[in-house]
């Protein structure tokens, strides 16, 4: 059982999104971390994003990404995804 929880844990890994931060005028930059597991540079960038657009859905705005930024790789060392983005009107 202990083994099964392991390669369960080992798959998943671990996965966290950043608060949403201002770097100026309607800019912002947020970051995603994925440690161990199997988890795609897509899939932590796509934590960011996500983040990103609920933060500009929330003031009535769309998200416009303005920089991506990847390091790590896949099963081997910890994932970081960065983006800097902006809230526009729809």
């Amino acid at each position: 059982m202990k083994k099964v929880l392991f390669l369960c844990a080992l798959i998943a890994g671990c996965q966290s999104v950043s608060p949403v931060v201002s770097i100026g005028k309607d800019s912002y930059m947020v970051g995603a971390n994925a440690r161990g597991g199997l988890t795609s540079d897509a899939e932590v960038t796509a934590l960011s994003v996500r983040r990103a657009t609920e933060w500009c859905e929330a003031q009535g705005k769309q998200m416009e990404l303005t920089n991506s930024t990847n390091s790590g790789t896949q099963g081997w060392t910890p994932q970081q995804s960065q983006i800097m983005f902006k809230c526009v009107p729809k």
